[in-house]
């Protein structure tokens, strides 16, 4: 039974439909080639739900540590960095491949690597968040009466 169509709504997405060749400026693949990346846009069906996996991941951890405390500088460093693991993990999610190489053979494309690689070079993150952001779905506005 097609209950998506029962409901009036569209069938699951596909979504390798949604990815884009990305090319960041000045990064290069190892082998002095650019960089090219396929990734998926902001707003999209991988977004969606890469977010969903993200927030169980977060409330997960913040379940097994005890937020009660004070926290001190080095607790807000520390912070910043998990932070900048999770912004790094979700653009690596977002990503469905790579032409990185060593000079010589491939570096093989997984989430542990791509994250590595977001999480090592934060100008590529940057780069990288803004183009999905850009190429990402524009929130439909509300109504007001």
């Amino acid at each position: 039974m097609d209950f998506a169509k029962l409901t009036g709504q569209p069938a699951a997405i596909d979504e390798s439909l949604e990815a884009f060749e990305f090319k960041p400026e000045g990064f290069q693949n190892g082998a002095g080639k650019p960089l090219a990346l396929t990734m998926h846009p902001g707003g999209g069906t991988r977004f969606k739900r890469s977010v969903r996996k993200m927030h169980v991941k977060a409330v997960r951890s913040q379940a097994d540590g005890d937020q009660s405390e004070e926290l001190t500088e080095a607790d807000l460093e520390a912070e910043l960095d998990e932070q900048d693991g999770r912004s790094a993990e979700l653009l690596a999610r977002l990503c469905d491949g790579w032409n990185m190489t060593d000079g010589k053979e491939p570096i093989e494309f997984n989430l542990a690597n791509a994250t590595a690689l977001f999480t090592q070079v934060e100008p590529l993150r940057i780069a990288v968040d803004k183009e999905i952001t850009a190429r990402g779905k524009k929130p439909k506005a509300k109504k007001t009466a």
